[in-house]
């Protein structure tokens, strides 16, 4: 009986420090390479990977360097957590406010800029908004798969 004890603490505790498979497999849509048309502005997304999706994004001038570098990070969970660290500082932490089949919103806002971001996937394209909680300043990106 003490041994059925200790297996089903091991179990119990175990299953408590696993990753959500929340944001896991429900962003699994965000995954591959995207970039604007005009190729100014490229994402990239990790297949998810023990509970984390990690990303990164580049903007590039009309001569095509390289203006911005961006890495980012999803931690699953309920809410999942994006952290984002522009150039290299960060991490600025946004906590998931909303999600759909192939939609996410991401929020905080005592953030000064963005203080929302949303992801939104239709077919083969995706689409990212950054704005301010009331929508101001709202400025979106169009994907395509790179």
């Amino acid at each position: 009986m003490k041994q059925i004890l200790i297996a089903f603490s091991l179990l119990a505790s175990s299953a408590a420090l696993a990753p959500a498979a929340h944001a896991d497999e429900g962003l699994k849509w965000m995954t591959g390479c995207w970039r604007t048309q005009d190729k100014t502005y490229k994402e990239v997304w990790s297949k998810p990977e023990s509970g984390f999706l990690f990303g990164y994004a580049m903007t590039f001038d009309e001569t095509g360097a390289l203006t911005l570098f961006e890495q980012s990070r999803i931690d699953g969970g309920a809410p999942a957590v994006f952290n984002a660290y522009p150039s290299g500082f960060g991490p600025s932490e946004f906590t998931e406010e909303s999600r759909g089949k192939s939609t996410v919103t991401f929020a905080n806002a005592a953030h000064d800029y963005p203080q929302r971001i949303v992801y939104t996937r239709k077919g083969s394209r995706m689409s990212a908004t950054i704005s301010l909680m009331n929508g101001a300043r709202s400025v979106s990106w169009e994907f395509r798969k790179c």
